[in-house]
C-alpha cells in the first residue's frame, strides 16, 4: 500500500504505545523509559515482536515469523495480571492504528490477517495458562508429598 514505507515508524509507534500503556503506571513508565534491552527485555520483547508483526499483516504473512512474534508477547502477558482480553486485545488496537493513520481504512486483507492474529493470540494465551496451571498443580503435588513423608518422620 502506498505511504506505508514512510508512515511505518509512525504506526509502530502508537502501537507500542498502546500496549504499553495497558500495563499500571509505574511499569507502563519503566518500560517507555528504560531503553537498555538487557534491562528492560519486557519492553525490548514488545517492540521486536511488534514490528514484526506489523511487518508480516502489511506484507507477506509468513506464518513461520508471526508465531514466534506473537508468541513471545503473549508468554509475557500470560503470566503477568492481565485477563485473557486484556492480554490479546492488543492485536485490535493496530486496526484503530492503521485506519487512523492511513485516513480511511485498513485494507480488507489486513483487517482479516489482524482477526486471524488475535484469534491465535487467544489459543496462545490459553496454552500459556494451561501450563501455568499444571506447573502450579505439580508444586502443590510435591508440596503435599513433601508434607506427608514429614508427618510420617515426626
Amino acid at each position: 500500500m502506498e505511504g506505508l514505507a514512510e508512515k511505518r515508524g509512525a504506526i509502530l509507534e502508537k502501537w507500542l504505545e498502546q500496549t504499553i500503556a495497558s500495563y499500571p503506571a509505574q511499569t507502563a513508565g519503566f518500560l517507555r523509559n528504560q531503553k537498555d534491552r538487557f534491562r528492560n527485555p519486557v519492553g525490548n520483547t514488545l517492540k521486536e515482536g511488534l514490528a514484526t508483526l506489523l511487518d508480516e499483516i502489511t506484507g507477506e504473512m509468513d506464518t513461520g515469523k508471526v508465531k514466534p512474534a506473537l508468541e513471545s508477547i503473549v508468554r509475557l502477558r500470560a503470566v503477568q495480571d492481565f485477563t485473557a482480553s486484556q492480554a490479546t486485545g492488543f492485536v485490535f488496537t493496530l486496526r484503530e492504528i492503521l485506519n487512523e493513520t492511513l485516513e480511511g481504512c485498513a485494507p480488507p486483507t489486513w483487517q482479516k490477517r489482524i482477526d486471524e492474529i488475535a484469534l491465535l493470540a487467544f489459543d496462545l494465551y490459553m496454552r500459556c495458562r494451561e501450563e501455568i496451571y499444571e506447573i502450579r498443580a505439580r508444586e502443590r503435588k510435591r508440596e503435599g508429598f513433601v508434607w506427608e513423608r514429614m508427618r510420617h518422620r515426626a
